[in-house]
C-alpha cells in the first residue's frame, strides 16, 4: 500500500485528507468516503475500508470543523459556516484537488447527504457510482425511525428518554445513561465489538466538534433542530440515474425498511443488510461490508 497526506486549501480553511493505493490499483476510479456526523471524523471509516485499496484507490478526508481539518487564522468558526452547500463546496474543492475525471462517492450516515447534494447539484464531473450508508435523506423519516426504535427499548428506559425530553433535562447524566442504551443497540454496538475493536476505539476517542454538530444537526441523535432540521431529498432520489447502492446494517437508526423505500425510488440500484449490524456496520462488521463495496464498485 501507498498513501499521501496533504492539506487541501478551501474557502475558508484547509481540510485533510488521505489517497491509499498500490500500483496496481491507482489507475482506477478512486472511491471518495465522507464520513458522517456533521463535525465528525475520518478514522472508523479509514480503519475498516483502508483495505479495498487494493482493488481501488480510497480518498478520506476531514470535513472542516472535524478531524485535523481547521478553520484559517482571521476565519472564526461563526455559524454561517456549518451549512449543506459549503460543505458540497468543499467536496467539489477535493475533487478538484485530485484532478478526478472518474471516481465514486461512498456516504455514511450525514455523509450520504453530501453524497446526495454533489449529484444533484451544480457540479462537475459527476460520480459514476453512489454508495448510501445509512443514510440521511429526510429528516421527517430518520425522526420517525428514531421515535419508533425507542419505543422499543426497555420500558424504563424509554420512560426516562420521554420525560428528560419534556422536562429539557437533555443534559442530565441519566438522559446520558439512557441515550447510551440506544447507541449500543443501534448507532455502535459496543458490547459486541471484538478486543481489537474496543483497543482502536480507546486509542482514538470520537471526537465530536459541537459547534458544528448542533449548528446542523442539534443535540442527539432523535431529532433535529440545527440547519438539517427540514432536511428532505425523498422525492429527488427519483433523479439519480447512476449505480446506487444502499446499505445498513439489520439493527440500524437508519432502518431497513426505510432504506428498502430509499432503494425503490432509485431505479438503478441495490440493497445490502447487513446481518447484526447497526448505523457504523462498517466497523461491526467490516469484512461483509467491505465485500459488498467491493462487489458494487470494482468493475473490471
Amino acid at each position: 500500500m501507498q498513501s499521501r497526506e496533504t492539506f487541501i486549501e478551501v474557502a475558508v480553511g484547509r481540510i485533510w485528507s488521505e489517497i491509499i493505493y498500490t500500483e496496481t490499483s491507482k489507475h482506477r476510479p478512486a472511491l471518495i468516503c465522507l464520513h458522517g456526523g456533521p463535525g465528525s471524523n475520518h478514522n472508523k471509516l479509514k480503519y475498516s475500508l483502508s483495505g479495498l485499496a487494493k482493488f481501488f484507490p480510497i480518498i478520506f478526508y476531514d470535513q472542516l470543523g472535524g478531524g485535523k481539518s481547521y478553520v484559517q487564522e482571521g476565519n472564526p468558526a461563526n455559524n454561517h459556516l456549518w451549512n449543506v452547500q459549503r460543505f458540497t463546496d468543499e467536496l467539489a474543492s477535493l475533487i478538484q484537488f485530485y484532478k478526478l475525471e472518474q471516481f465514486n462517492l461512498f456516504g455514511s450516515s450525514w455523509g450520504s447527504s453530501l453524497a446526495i447534494e454533489y449529484w444533484l447539484g451544480n457540479y462537475n464531473p459527476k460520480p459514476q457510482r453512489l454508495v448510501l450508508g445509512s443514510p440521511l435523506i429526510s429528516t421527517k423519516r430518520w425522526e420517525q425511525d428514531s421515535t419508533l426504535l425507542k419505543q422499543q427499548l426497555p420500558a424504563e428506559i424509554y420512560s426516562i428518554l420521554v420525560e428528560c425530553e419534556q422536562h429539557n433535562q437533555t443534559s442530565s447524566q441519566k438522559y446520558k445513561d439512557a441515550m447510551e442504551q440506544f447507541y449500543n443497540r443501534h448507532v455502535l454496538r459496543k458490547p459486541e465489538l471484538n478486543a481489537t475493536q474496543l483497543d482502536f476505539l480507546a486509542r482514538n476517542p470520537t471526537f465530536i466538534n459541537n459547534d458544528v454538530y448542533q449548528n446542523m444537526w442539534g443535540n442527539n441523535e432523535f431529532y433535529s433542530t440545527g440547519q438539517l432540521a427540514n432536511y428532505e431529498r425523498f422525492a429527488d432520489l427519483q433523479h439519480i440515474s447512476i449505480p446506487t447502492l444502499f446499505i445498513g446494517g439489520e439493527h440500524d437508526e437508519a432502518r431497513p425498511e426505510t432504506l428498502a423505500l430509499y432503494q425503490q425510488q432509485v431505479k438503478d440500484s441495490q440493497l445490502v443488510t447487513i446481518a447484526g449490524a447497526s448505523h457504523c456496520g462498517y466497523f461491526e462488521a467490516t469484512p461483509a461490508y467491505s465485500k459488498a463495496l467491493q462487489e458494487f464498485l470494482w468493475v473490471e
